[in-house]
């Protein structure tokens, strides 16, 4: 269920959506500390539902594009696009941690201060839209998103 805003008026992100039936939830955004135009986002997301739905995108004001990446694994084509493909059983929930799969927001002309909220839209196949503001970390300079 996409958030509805009456004519003239804007519904922030963030908005209560425990209505709906795809949820996301405790989103951070990290900068690289090591490329100046990318950072990581980290977050869970949540079908409710008792259907399967399919993530097709995810975008945000502050990256060029979105893609998937993992911290320990070899970067493919396929990998990347995770985001544009990915199927959202009913009734589960799925973490993106630090650790593994998670997102990659590329091409950031500048990049927001730590404790700032940046906004990042989750595209789901009839379904509509979910908008939820990550909050910015430090940059961590043990990993090298």
């Amino acid at each position: 269920m996409a958030q509805q805003a009456l004519p003239g008026t804007v519904v922030a992100p963030d908005a209560d959506h425990d209505a709906q039936r795809v949820v996301v939830m405790n989103g951070t955004f990290r900068p690289s500390a090591y490329f100046p135009n990318r950072g990581a986002g980290y977050f869970t997301i949540r079908n409710d539902d008792s259907v399967d739905h399919l993530l097709k995108g995810i975008s945000s004001p502050l990256c060029q594009n979105v893609i998937a990446h993992h911290t320990n694994q070899q970067q493919t084509d396929g990998a990347n696009d995770l985001f544009t493909h990915l199927a959202l059983p009913h009734d589960s929930t799925m973490i993106f941690p630090r650790s593994g799969y998670h997102m990659m927001c590329m091409g950031i002309r500048q990049m927001p201060a730590a404790g700032s909220k940046v906004p990042f839209t989750f595209e789901i196949l009839n379904g509509g839209s979910i908008t939820v503001s990550f909050t910015v970390t430090a940059p961590d300079e043990l990993t090298h998103d």
